[in-house]
């Protein structure tokens, strides 16, 4: 297995660079605190992931103006990544979403992801199965973080709302 490294380049989490040592190879940036749109930017790359609908959890990945595949999540189920060659992975986690992991279909770890310590939410390493592609590699390790920050954001939307709702109930 190769190892990456991933880091937060900001306090709000809107931009992440992959890199090996000192060299950076790429970078996954969120277009805004308010929505779920992130690309993922390398010399050769530029991957897309829309979020199709506040409700929808589905969210569409692009390369190149082309649909790849599509991630569905909710909350009683892992996040599943189809590509539209119909090669279906499967992203698993523990219970705070330090530590998550690709696997196939057959449940093979192919990537695992893991944050340095539970009080640095800012950086960690990734380490990748020899036998995948360059253009699966890149875009599982993209796909992985976006789906990790993605989570993360969302609980925290959730909480902020229901806080008020929950506050205004017991008047």
């Amino acid at each position: 297995m190769r190892t990456l490294n991933w880091c937060r380049t900001n306090w709000i989490a809107r931009n992440f660079v992959f890199s090996i040592g000192q060299e950076i190879i790429g970078q996954l940036t969120f277009h805004s605190s308010w929505n779920f749109n992130a690309v993922y930017t390398d010399k050769e790359t530029k991957i897309r992931f829309a979020q199709t609908g506040f409700w929808d959890r589905s969210v569409l990945i692009t390369k190149d103006g082309e649909k790849i595949g599509i991630i569905k999540s909710g909350f009683f189920i892992h996040p599943t990544l189809t590509l539209v060659t119909g090669e279906k992975f499967i992203l698993s986690s523990n219970i705070w979403g330090r530590d998550v992991n690709w696997k196939t279909k057959e449940g093979k770890t192919i990537i695992q992801y893991k944050q340095t310590t539970l009080s640095s939410m800012e950086k960690g390493i990734i380490k990748l199965n020899d036998s995948l592609t360059i253009d699966i590699e890149k875009l599982l390790i993209s796909s992985g973080l976006f789906i990790r920050q993605y989570i993360h954001k969302r609980a925290a939307l959730m909480i902020a709302i229901a806080i008020p709702i929950i506050v205004a109930s017991n008047r």
